[in-house]
């Protein structure tokens, strides 16, 4: 009885694929046509293997027919009484790999035919492949090392073994902007003026202090603080009243808004918990360099809006009291990339600082972004 529960169990773990490795891991697949090819499997998976460990010593490997052998071995010792389930786990474990290989290995006639491709199981996309035939035993032995050199090689393009430590961006912005409007008026036979002065200064600080824990996630903090002040003053000397008087009248207004916010979102999901909104993407590119591309979400924080008016003249006065409103507001680091920088997906270390300027060709706004991040490969 203890065979099909063995069995059970182990296709029960494949099917769950809630579990994942520690480290990268590279499941193989392998096909052949023919016995004959079924020779060609084991220098393969040996091959591959080393050249994958040598240039990314983080990742671990594993392939069908290992899977069928230490199920078998497994079997045997369940026979005996001394199976150890959680081996199967650890098996059952790897189903869930990050990258997935498919080799397909054909005999026709002479002629060995080895194509390999590896896909990003996450995103289903194809990340390396590559063909190689040899017409006799011995060429087709180098189509083999050719293959899974070729295959590692193309994934060199990839953060497969992630950079992992602090990023820190800080994004300050200011508007400072004064608007006049002026032009005469003509009430009671007499000459007047109108003018209109509204002044703007705005300025913010949103301190983002991240740590990039995994290849993709990141964990950390924000600080953030707005301040935003409009002062609006209007002189009418031809101000008309509800009776229809005309005459001169000043109005003031003044509007400030002011937040803080701190600590970030965790509204997103994954492995069905709560993880915070913030997330890292370093890009390689063929000619040696790298981007890394940042962004995130705060929780909501506080805002306050506080309203003050007055006016005085020949008629309309006013003076209420200040009107304060409370309301909530959040912060965004919107999807920022930085870089090009020089650096490949083989160093240990990715480290760079730096500022950028921007000024809004519309709203005038400032934009001074100081960035420094410091990554080490596992």
């Amino acid at each position: 009885m203890r065979k099909p529960i063995l069995i059970m169990l182990f296709f029960l773990l494949i099917g769950s694929g809630l579990a994942t490795a520690k480290n990268p891991m590279f499941y193989i697949i392998i096909s052949c046509n023919n016995q004959a090819a079924t020779g060609y499997i084991g220098l393969f998976e040996s091959e591959f293997a080393n050249a994958l460990k040598e240039e990314f010593p983080c990742v671990e490997t594993l392939s069908n027919t290992a899977v069928v052998t230490l199920l078998e071995h497994e079997k045997q010792k369940q026979l005996l009484g001394v199976g150890d389930y959680d081996e199967i786990s650890h098996i059952g474990e790897a189903m869930g790999s990050d990258y997935l290989v498919s080799l397909n290995i054909k005999i026709l006639g002479n002629t060995a035919l080895i194509t390999a491709f590896c896909t990003d199981t996450r995103t289903s996309r194809v990340i390396s492949r590559s063909t190689a035939s040899g017409i006799d035993g011995k060429a087709g032995i180098q189509a083999v090392e050719k293959v899974s050199k070729e295959l590692v090689e193309g994934l060199k393009k990839y953060e497969i073994c992630p950079f992992k430590g602090p990023m820190n961006v800080v994004v300050k912005t200011e508007l400072t902007d004064k608007k006049t409007e002026s032009y005469t008026v003509y009430c009671n036979g007499l000459d007047g003026l109108y003018k209109s002065d509204v002044t703007i200064n705005n300025t913010s600080d949103a301190n983002w202090k991240l740590n990039k824990t995994s290849k993709n996630r990141v964990i950390g903090s924000v600080t953030y603080t707005l301040q935003e002040e409009t002062e609006k003053e209007e002189h009418n000397d031809c101000y008309i009243c509800p009776s229809g008087r005309q005459g001169s009248r000043l109005y003031k207004e003044t509007v400030l808004k002011t937040a803080k916010v701190e600590g970030l979102s965790n509204e997103s999901v994954a492995d069905n918990q709560q993880i915070e909104d913030a997330r890292a993407e370093i890009t390689f590119f063929d000619n040696g360099t790298y981007t890394l591309k940042v962004k995130a979400a705060s929780r909501k924080g506080d805002l306050k809006l506080r309203t003050e008016k007055k006016a005085e003249g020949t008629c309309d006065n006013q003076s209420p009291p200040p009107v304060s409103i409370d309301k909530k507001a959040d912060v965004g680091l919107k999807e920022t990339t930085f870089g090009p920088f020089p650096g490949t997906s083989l160093d240990k270390v990715l480290s760079h600082k730096g500022t950028v300027t921007t000024i809004d060709p519309v709203t005038k706004e400032k934009s001074v972004i100081t960035y420094d991040f410091d990554l080490k490969r596992d």
